[in-house]
């Protein structure tokens, strides 16, 4: 696996935690012609924001000098 900076992961778990707020939002405003291809990338986010947050719990348990992840995001995923 790639390694990355702490301040990359920290944005990258930032940026696909709000990325799935926006497509949750999407799905519940019931305006889209084809709701499956947002699923779709629902899917795919969430997969990627498990393995970011499994990464970042990894860091704070090492002494990574990187906030909680729970001060980072509005509310916690699983």
């Amino acid at each position: 696996m790639p390694i990355i900076d702490r301040d990359t992961l920290l944005v990258a778990v930032q940026s696909v935690y709000e990325s799935i707020n926006r497509f949750e939002a999407l799905l519940k405003s019931e305006t889209l012609s084809d709701p499956e291809n947002i699923t779709e990338l629902l899917v795919s986010y969430d997969e990627a924001f498990k393995v970011l947050k499994g990464i970042y719990l990894e860091e704070l348990e090492r002494g990574a000098s990187l906030p909680l992840l729970e001060s980072i995001l509005v509310e916690e995923r699983d």
